[in-house]
């Protein structure tokens, strides 16, 4: 196993930074845009948190490059990354409305993306 990737932990927190950037983009394109969001995210503090997410998720996208060039082959990065972006959507697609179109789901969202921001941080 060691000649397709020797470096497994990397592998591991690479694919766990891309999956959360993964379920955030798809979760937070359903609100998109902002006017055609949820009315129960339109009100209030919920257009800042969805803006609050998406810089979060750019910041963790960054991160997570940047961890996975210098570790990596690129070949893991393009079959394990693919395959993640393929089944992320199922993720998303599976989970309860109550979830989807409230901001405690963004809320919870903004939470695992910032904690799989510290995770590719601190691996890195």
């Amino acid at each position: 196993m060691d000649a397709i990737e020797p470096n497994w932990p990397a592998l591991l927190v690479f694919l766990v930074g891309w999956l959360t950037s993964c379920v955030g983009l798809f979760f937070l394109s359903g609100n998109l845009p902002v006017r055609a969001a949820p009315e129960t995210v339109q009100a209030g503090f919920g257009p800042a948190l969805i803006w609050i997410n998406f810089t979060v998720l750019a910041v963790l996208l960054v991160l997570t490059f940047a961890f996975a060039i210098p570790q990596l082959r690129w070949t893991s990065v393009l079959v394990g990354g693919g395959f993640v972006f393929l089944f992320a959507p199922f993720i998303v697609q599976d989970l309860p409305r109550g979830l989807k179109d409230t901001k405690a789901g963004l809320l919870t969202l903004l939470a695992c993306l910032l904690a799989a921001a510290g995770l590719v941080y601190g691996a890195g």
